[in-house]
């Protein structure tokens, strides 16, 4: 007798298997979190460099622009060097003046300095508060500035002095300093969050000199220390230059934050793994009990229903409420199944003798006799050219109007026929009727009910055109979000008399009574086609608008739910 392999053991193998499982979900699970926290940061790493770097963009056009007013002034510049005492004098009052006027209007947080070492002429601006040793110490600098050729000239850089880190920008020009300072304080305060603490945000310029830190102030990430420096693998740098490449963002995130996010979540991981290796074995055996033998029951059932016994239901006794709404549930849909099925088969013969219907609405026996009256008053006139252009038209017409069906067509196609029909009934009444259709051509392919423009466009030339006066049409084809969903807006405007009220109200959804068997019978069949293709009732919009005239807004979505092949 062969000897049979123990269920404990089976037990025991399949819970080491599903323990080896969740162990490989739980690698898995660390890795792609590594992965994509750090991807989140580099991302939003970005997004914040570009918001900072604008701000001091910003701000450093804004200074160079200030800086550019100054050194206009060539007039006073001029005057300082004067050898009339009286002229100059004259000249710094009103640059001062000028310095000042700037300043308050601008809004500077730092310093304005102008020196001439000419006669030694200083003048300055400063912002509100500012104390008397500072700027006593930043007028030195800039007169410094006129013999020491170490400080660059036309070129952002930063001074530190007492604590206090200043960015500033010298124009030198023969024996004349032109300087504007800004205290780093006030660069990026207003824009840097608490939220981002967490990041160290540096600015630094080309040589590498950090000149502010905002945020996380470290050992190696701190003012007046050099980014060459700092130790990259503590750190994701991301970086962005500004200023005309003359300073640097940067941009450093800790690595240790992503370590311990991971961490955390590796206990959470590994403790749902225990606890699921503990219950192992008994959900094993409920699930047998409780779970197995009655979905097997079920399935049984299912299939037979599958299997066209459609007076079979699910019938068993089970001990979970779950499986007995299950088997009631299940029981009802088939019996809802079948009611729907019944109303599929309606709803496909209501589509048929829809389609029927369109075919028949656009082949119109009057249209025809129209054409027939028109050519026959062309050739009593002698016009054999407008004759055969008028066939042409009219074949071309007629050709798509055969096609035509419950179906959709290329937004190019229906605005050929459309322009077609235009052409052909131009000859019909010269000059009545001038019209435009704007349609970008990346939407020349959207897919829309054929007939739909046509549709109105012929109801304008029934209703709205006279010989007595020019009709205006302007046929506007746009992509638009409508009802949270993306879909094409083709807007039709005239200036005719507009529409009757009782026409507004029912194709507006506000009465339900139609007109089927009178007149706007196109219009009515339309409203209709695109309820039953797209089950929708809120596509069509029409509104009469001031002084005269109405406007046609239809909405059509990307896909139809429901269509039929035309003929061809």
């Amino acid at each position: 007798m062969q000897k049979k392999k123990s269920f404990v053991n089976k037990i025991f193998l399949y819970q080491f298997l599903l323990t080896g499982l969740l162990l490989v979900v739980l690698g898995v699970f660390v890795i792609s979190s590594y992965g994509i926290l750090k991807k989140e940061i580099s991302e939003s790493s970005d997004t914040l460099l570009k918001i900072y770097s604008n701000e001091v963009t910003n701000n450093m056009t804004e200074m160079n622009s200030i800086l550019r007013s100054i050194t206009a002034q060539g007039e006073y510049l001029a005057k300082l060097k004067s050898r009339d005492e009286n002229e100059r004098t004259l000249a710094s009052i009103s640059l001062h003046n000028y310095m000042q006027n700037l300043a308050s209007r601008e809004d500077i947080s730092g310093v304005l300095v102008v020196y001439d070492s000419n006669y030694n002429i200083c003048l300055d601006a400063v912002e509100a508060g500012f104390d008397y040793g500072r700027k006593t110490y930043l007028r030195e600098f800039t007169r410094r500035a006129t013999v020491n050729v170490k400080i660059l000239n036309h070129k952002w850089n930063f001074l530190n002095y007492e604590n206090e880190t200043y960015m500033y920008k010298i124009i030198l020009t023969g024996r004349r300093a032109i300087a504007i300072y800004i205290r780093t304080n006030n660069l990026l305060d207003n824009t840097f969050s608490e939220d981002n603490s967490n990041r160290s945000i540096v600015l630094a310029n080309d040589a590498g000199n950090i000149g502010k830190v905002w945020g996380n102030v470290t050992g190696d990430i701190k003012v007046g220390g050099d980014i060459g420096q700092i130790n990259l693998k503590n750190y994701y740098l991301t970086m962005k230059k500004v200023a005309d490449s003359q300073l640097i963002i940067y941009c450093y995130t800790s690595k240790n934050s992503i370590l311990k996010q991971i961490h955390t979540s590796m206990k959470i991981v590994g403790f749902i793994v225990s606890t699921a290796v503990l219950f192992m074995l008994f959900i094993l055996k409920f699930t047998r009990k409780e779970v197995a033998i009655p979905m097997q029951i079920i399935a049984n059932d299912m299939v037979r229903i599958k299997n066209g016994e459609y007076d079979n239901r699910i019938d068993g006794d089970f001990n979970a409420k779950e499986f007995e709404m299950l088997q009631d549930t299940t029981n009802q849909m088939i019996d809802e199944i079948l009611g729907l099925k019944i109303q599929t088969y309606e709803k496909r013969i209501e589509l048929q003798n829809m389609e029927l219907k369109s075919i028949r609405l656009q082949l119109k026996p009057h249209f025809f006799l129209n054409a027939l009256t028109t050519i026959s008053s062309l050739s009593s006139q002698n016009k054999n050219v407008q004759i055969k252009t008028f066939i042409d038209a009219l074949s071309k017409n007629v050709r798509y109007m055969f096609r035509a069906g419950f179906h959709t067509v290329a937004l190019k196609e229906e605005v050929k026929h459309v322009e077609n029909y235009f052409e052909m009934q131009e000859l019909k009444y010269p000059g009545c009727i001038f019209y435009m259709i704007d349609l970008p051509q990346e939407l020349s392919e959207w897919k829309i009910p054929q007939m739909l423009i046509h549709t109105f466009v012929e109801n304008e030339y029934k209703y709205a055109v006279s010989l007595d006066e020019t009709l205006t049409v302007l046929i506007k084809i746009r992509k638009l979000v409508y009802k949270e969903e993306e879909m094409l807006m083709i807007e039709i405007e005239d200036d005719g008399k507009g529409y009757p009220e009782e026409v507004l109200e029912y194709m507006n959804g506000i009465r339900n009574n139609n007109n089927e068997r009178g007149t706007r019978i196109g219009l009515w069949s339309l409203k209709r086609m695109m309820e039953l293709m797209y089950e929708r009732n809120d596509l069509l919009i029409l509104e009469n608008i001031e002084p005269h005239g109405c406007r046609n807004r239809i909405y059509v979505p990307e896909k139809a739910k429901h269509e039929m092949l035309g003929i061809t």
